[in-house]
């Protein structure tokens, strides 16, 4: 990393932002004996640094080696603007992380799947790199295991973070999709897609990116790249080529049978096929990776499997927070006209066009709650007409598709929980919606005889 230096022993640094990231950063920087400042909103009581305001004036606190931006910060902050004009490097946590970390290096980002994907990849090494770790955007900060001796370890990464860091010099990297989304901040796709390609080290011969057949030919192929480049999805051509059929994933080393791999979906199969590249890229043996493909547990609230009721399987996606999520999620569903769809939240800004021409496809009915009500109902009832049902919140909702459901009205054999929308209506984080849907859930199994 050459924007800082990486023996920072006395030296002021500001840490911008006390969220998960920050705090990583802060004790790692004190691990280091740098001199760690904490700029915030707010004091943190646990923190046990020099701490100071977000009206800070950079200029009474030189010299400043260098500034940590945490993720969640905007780029326009003031105190990023004063740094600029006083020079002084600003990173992220990750790229602080970097310096310090001496083992290899898988990288993941995407709209869709990264945690899943990230998690996945780490499972599949797990036997020839004992001790792969998985952390980032996921877990752990990557700042509270840098300085340990851990021979892999699997990072998911955001926009944010990746927005935010230089080179990160990583072995393989992974771009799985890419969809609009936080164009609050980033303004436009082509300013995300920048975002998200800053995970490649693509001057590197050595560096392996593995992406979509999609992404690629849309978006990479022609930007004259000389690292590596893998590719999955199911044309021929594809260096790891999916069968959705037959349940493979062949790559030029060897047909991977997935049909011991648990979690269900077409999406989950891209993201089996991206980790099995990336697997095989950074050393991994085949005849390990196999015999670890039907062994991952999955992450919850990512197309789990929440039970069953009378005959009704339940599954909980409350990590779709965006229309390109639940999409991806049942664009291969095969039963769709015995699902009941329940969506809605606080909706993004994205073209309905392709939400109206997959309910079109076929869906059987649809459960539409909170926010999304107000712009999403009117899109969704002529296509849907009385297999539309409106709800306030989640806990109504249910109670009105078991209404349908005990009546023979709704015959249904699936109730799938993908919202595509964010869920700040009503929750903290997705993490609290999905834990709700599944007490409704244990609430209606329990009342089945």
């Amino acid at each position: 990393m050459k924007n800082f230096p990486t023996s920072l022993l006395g030296q002021r640094v500001l840490v911008l932002g006390g969220g998960v990231s920050g705090m990583a950063a802060l004790r790692l920087l004190k691990e280091r004996q740098a001199n760690a400042v904490l700029c915030n909103s707010e004091a943190l009581p646990d923190s046990n640094v020099m701490f100071v305001g977000e009206d800070v004036i950079l200029a009474d606190l030189l010299p400043i080696a260098l500034i940590v931006k945490s993720p969640g910060i905007s780029p326009s902050h003031p105190v990023i603007s004063q740094a600029n004009s006083l020079a002084i490097p600003v990173v992220s946590e990750v790229e602080l992380a970097r310096a310090f970390y001496s083992g290899k290096l898988i990288g993941v980002t995407g709209t869709d799947g990264k945690s899943t994907t990230t998690s996945l990849t780490t499972h599949l090494v797990s036997v020839d790199f004992p001790g792969a770790t998985a952390g980032g955007n996921i877990g752990l900060a990557f700042s509270d295991f840098c300085l340990k001796p851990i021979p892999l370890s699997v990072l998911e990464l955001s926009s944010y973070q990746l927005e935010d860091s230089g080179p990160l010099e990583l072995n393989v990297s992974v771009i799985l999709n890419l969809a609009s989304d936080h164009l609050e901040r980033h303004k436009s796709l082509d300013n995300y897609f920048a975002a998200k390609t800053r995970i490649v080290d693509s001057s590197n011969h050595s560096h392996t990116l593995v992406t979509s057949s999609k992404l690629f030919k849309e978006r990479i192929q022609n930007l004259g790249w000389s690292c590596k480049i893998l590719v999955f999805g199911r044309e021929a051509s594809n260096d790891a080529i999916i069968s959705e059929e037959e349940k493979t994933i062949k790559t030029a080393k060897v047909i991977y049978d997935a049909k011991n791999f648990p979690l269900p979906g077409g999406h989950n199969l891209d993201n089996l096929a991206a980790s099995i590249l990336a697997a095989e890229a950074i050393g991994a043996k085949p005849e390990h990776i196999q015999s670890l493909i039907g062994t991952f547990k999955g992450l919850p609230h990512r197309f789990q499997h929440a039970g069953k009721a009378a005959g009704i399987s339940f599954i909980n996606d409350s990590k779709s927070t965006n229309l390109h999520s639940m999409l991806a999620g049942l664009s291969t569903w095969k039963d769709k006209k015995g699902t009941f769809l329940i969506l809605g939240g606080r909706p993004k800004a994205e073209p309905l066009e392709p939400l109206k021409e997959f309910l079109a496809s076929g869906i059987g009915w649809v459960l539409l709650i909170g926010e999304a009500r107000e712009t999403w109902t009117s899109v969704i009832s002529p296509i849907l007409g009385s297999h539309l049902i409106l709800a306030d919140n989640l806990e109504e909702g249910f109670s009105q598709i078991k209404t349908a459901v005990r009546s023979g009205r709704a015959r249904v054999s699936s109730i799938v929980f993908s919202p595509a929308c964010a869920s700040f209506d009503r929750y903290k984080n997705f993490e609290e919606r999905g834990k709700h849907f599944l007490k409704l859930v244990s609430d209606w199994t329990k009342e089945e005889p």
